[in-house]
């Protein structure tokens, strides 16, 4: 029966090992699809003798080798998909004789060699992805005989000479991709040709000469990134009125003269990124038509003159770049209360006047660094607004006056600099009192406030003798000396209490001396809040400690699967521990009374065995039975989330480690391997034996925790770790979530941080390479995500955004992506059609083959 079959679809299927030489049996197979499994080894030299192939999907797999010459016998193959394999060698010309293909994709291996002239051949190719290979050489000129070509990508190799002019012959072109190569020359003038191009991507490929005027006729393109090339000469007035262009990235390159006016065409404009080069003049006053503007980047040019009161009207506008110009004039009163904005940046310029006032708009602001100017007068008492404000900076600036008390409001504020500016401190300290937390109290939140005039902070809680007398002579030298009745009152209610509880003290050490207390380490855990279990019941329900029930192993012990002995229902996670006692006390302690719906539940522990010297020490989380974020989101994730439930999954990890960082806790181990996921594709945080309370602000340690690649550069120098460190692995953690590859990355080239890869895709709008392959075509979420989570990983640590915020970010992501996943139902539905008509085409060719069986 299997004879006859005519398509095999086992792709996202878990699939391990190699493809059997059997599969080359199956003779009247018609679609083959194993795409998205586990499987490695070569692929069947056989493969030839499926003559009646017209799918051959492999890819999102391990297979390495090279493709077998036998391929070149599957004459009848329209789609052949080999992506993100590790297949070797060149692509050879045996692939040349496939001349019925529509679809090629070989992008994600390791082909080395040049593209062959033989490609000419695919004159029926509408799709060809040859992208993250180690190809070389140029791009053949006969590559303009595939002129049915919509979709080409070469990006991402080693291409050199220049980009053919042949490349213009392609008039059906809609995605273009060559960026990331080594091309040397211009960009073809006659590139405007290819008038249905709707993304263009020619970064990062050493490109000069300057912008062809003619570029401005791809009127159906929505992104344009030429950024990171030596383009020079001035941007074609037309390039920003292009109609439908959304995205135009035109950063690092050595563009002069102005930017271009503004007209209704500018109206799509989304993000326009032109930092880095040398450009002049204002910035025009059209800027205005940008309606739909959100992200504008002019820093690092010459501009000059005055911002242009048009920026008031930009109501979409979320961050705004200008430093390192020429500007001048005033800040206009409506930049500070635009309500999107989060990110103002307007450092190194020659601004001058005040800080505006600030209003109830200004709530969104995260960011606002004005620093390098020649800004006066007092920082505006209005500056309450600003409640999400993280990061202020003001230094070098000519500002003067007290801090206002309404500082005290800026619960979030973590990085604020005012070094080489005359303002001071406000002297009676309102704006952080003694009762403050350190969370929210301003002069422990930046401890500088203080520092810029001379004085201390106040300590937290004057509670001893010593400490009242510190307070006091604080309060005589701001105060003019002399000590008040309420300070000789407060003194004496101290020394009252103090005496109190010496006496309390006295009193509990002899009714403690005076019991018979339990010994060792149970004793040690008796006032904890968590079910003490007899060992008998976790042997009973690990079947002693039975191989078949293990499910893992670790540095911090071995995990059992278990059901409690004393409902014979609830089904647990038995760690056990290798620990020491203070270590197998701690997680116990700490863990006991947590409970957060994204954090796996302590239940219990057990002691037994020796007590005096290795006891037996458990512990009994509970169960959660879909593995770990690795399985679902890594580079072998057989069934990949998409990318709706992945923000799901980080949204509630931000809020569990929110929850933990609330009790002054830090995880110090934060990766895919230590989050679980529940039936309902729901996280919990897991393995709390690294877990330790922070004292003060840090809490120190001997030897770096945590895991390669993961942990925090600034942990690693001082052995301090911060809920700032978590914050980094958080990012870090973000970032591998988001594109499926891991944080470090070895070569022949050294050692590639996935945070330092993700800066420069970011900085040079190359999103496609920010999404794992397994996930939809990219968008403008994943560049929200990626911005976000490298914003974790700075290296100051002050300037990390705290993980409520981080879940609020990821909060508004999700919902724009599921805003989208609604326009694209309609999609959906015209795909499931699809589906059913190919079906019945199906069922039909085996109706016929069971008739012909018959007679």
């Amino acid at each position: 029966m299997l004879g006859a079959l005519t398509t095999l679809d086992l792709s996202n299927s878990s699939l391990t090992g190699s493809i059997p030489n059997s599969i080359t049996s199956l003779i009247q197979l018609y679609n083959l699809r194993l795409w998205g499994n586990q499987l490695t080894g070569p692929i069947p030299i056989g493969i030839g003798s499926l003559s009646n192939l017209g799918t051959l999907n492999l890819s999102n797999n391990s297979l390495i080798g090279s493709v077998p010459n036998s391929i070149s016998l599957l004459i009848g193959l329209t789609h052949l998909e080999l992506s993100n394999n590790s297949l070797t060698g060149s692509i050879h010309n045996s692939i040349a004789f496939l001349t019925g293909l529509s679809y090629l994709g070989l992008s994600k291996n390791t082909w080395k060699g040049s593209i062959p002239n033989s490609i000419s051949m695919f004159f029926k190719l509408s799709y060809l992805d040859l992208s993250e290979n180690s190809l070389t050489g140029s791009i053949p000129n006969s590559i303009s005989f595939l002129t049915g070509l919509s979709y080409l990508d070469l990006s991402k190799n080693l291409l050199t000479g220049s980009i053919p002019n042949s490349i213009l012959f392609l008039t059906g072109l809609s995605y273009l991709f060559v960026g990331q190569n080594q091309f040397t020359g211009t960009i073809p003038a006659g590139i405007g040709n290819l008038n249905r191009l709707e993304m263009l991507d020619l970064s990062s490929s050493s490109l000069s000469g300057s912008i062809p005027d003619k570029i401005t006729s791809l009127t159906w393109v929505s992104f344009l990134n030429l950024s990171g090339n030596r383009l020079n000469g001035s941007i074609p007035s037309a390039l920003a009125n292009m109609g439908k262009l959304k995205y135009l990235y035109l950063s690092n390159n050595m563009l002069i003269g102005s930017i271009p006016e503004f007209a209704v065409g500018s109206a799509a404009l989304i993000h326009m990124v032109l930092s880095g080069n040398h450009l002049s003049g204002p910035i025009p006053t059209s800027i205005y038509h940008c309606t739909n503007l959100q992200h504008l980047w002019l820093d690092n040019n010459s501009l000059s003159g005055a911002l242009p009161n048009s920026f008031g009207v930009l109501s979409k506008l979320t961050s705004l770049n200008l430093s390192g110009n020429r500007l001048n004039g005033s800040i206009p009163s409506a930049l500070a209360n635009r309500g999107e904005l989060n990110y103002l940046y307007l450092s190194n310029n020659m601004l001058i006047g005040s800080i505006p006032e600030f209003a109830v708009g200004s709530a969104a602001l995260i960011h606002m660094v004005l620093s390098g100017n020649q800004l006066s007068g007092p920082i505006p008492t209005s500056i309450y607004h600003c409640t999400n404000l993280q990061r202020l900076w003001l230094d070098n600036n000519s500002l003067s006056g007290a801090l206002p008390n309404s500082f005290g409001v800026l619960s979030k504020l973590t990085s604020f600099i005012i070094t080489g500016t005359n303002l001071t401190c406000p002297p009676d300290y309102t704006a952080c009192g003694p009762t403050q937390s350190p969370k929210t109290g301003f002069c422990r939140t930046c401890p500088s406030f203080c520092s810029t005039c001379g004085k201390r902070a106040p300590e937290p809680t004057p509670n001893t003798s010593s400490s009242s007398t510190s307070s006091s002579e604080s309060s005589a030298a701001a105060g003019g000396g002399g000590v008040s009745v309420g300070a000789i009152i407060g003194i004496a209610v101290a020394a009252v209490v103090i005496l109190l509880l010496l006496v309390a003290a006295l009193v509990y050490f002899r009714l403690r001396m005076q019991r018979k207390p339990k010994t060792g380490l149970a004793g040690s855990l008796a006032a904890s809040h968590c079910t003490e279990f007899s060992l008998a019941e976790v042997l009973k329900a690990t079947n002693n400690w039975s191989e078949d029930n293990q499910l893992g192993s670790g540095a911090f012990g071995d995990v059992y699967k278990g059901v409690s002995p004393r409902d014979g229902t609830t089904v647990w996670a038995v760690k056990r521990a290798k620990l020491i006692d203070v270590d197998f006390q701690r997680e116990i302690q700490q863990m006991a009374d947590k409970n957060h719906p994204n954090i796996v539940r302590l239940l219990g522990f057990a002691i037994g065995g020796d007590l005096r010297t290795r006891p037996e020490q458990v512990l009994i989380y509970e169960y959660v039975p879909n593995g770990d974020l690795q399985k679902w989101t890594g580079p072998d994730a057989a069934s990949p989330l998409n990318l709706k439930q992945r923000l799901d999954v980080l949204i509630g990890l931000a809020r569990g480690f929110e929850y933990l960082h609330s009790f002054g806790m830090v995880h110090r181990d934060i990766k895919p391997a230590n989050v679980l996921i529940t039936a309902d594709m729901q996280p919990k945080i897991a393995d709390f034996g690294l877990v330790r309370a922070v004292e003060g602000t840090t809490v120190g340690t001997t030897r770096i925790m945590g895991t390669r690649g993961y942990v925090d550069p600034v942990y690693s120098r001082t052995s301090k770790a911060t809920v700032a460190s978590d914050v980094y692995s958080f990012g870090v953690l973000m970032l591998v979530v988001l594109t499926g590859q891991a944080p470090l990355t070895e070569s022949a080239g050294g050692t590639r941080k996935i945070t330092l890869w993700a800066s420069e895709c970011v900085s040079s709008g190359d999103m496609r390479s920010l999404r794992d392959p397994k996930m939809d075509a990219p968008g403008e979420a994943e560049l929200r995500l990626a911005e976000l989570a490298i914003s974790c990983t700075v290296e100051l640590t002050a300037s990390r955004p705290s993980m409520a915020h981080i879940a609020n970010e990821l909060q508004a992501i999700r919902e724009e992506v599921v805003g989208k996943d609604e326009l694209s139902a309609a999609v959906k539905v015209d795909a499931q059609v699809q589906q059913m008509k190919n079906a019945e085409i199906e069922v039909t060719s085996q109706a016929h083959l069971l008739l012909d069986t018959c007679h």
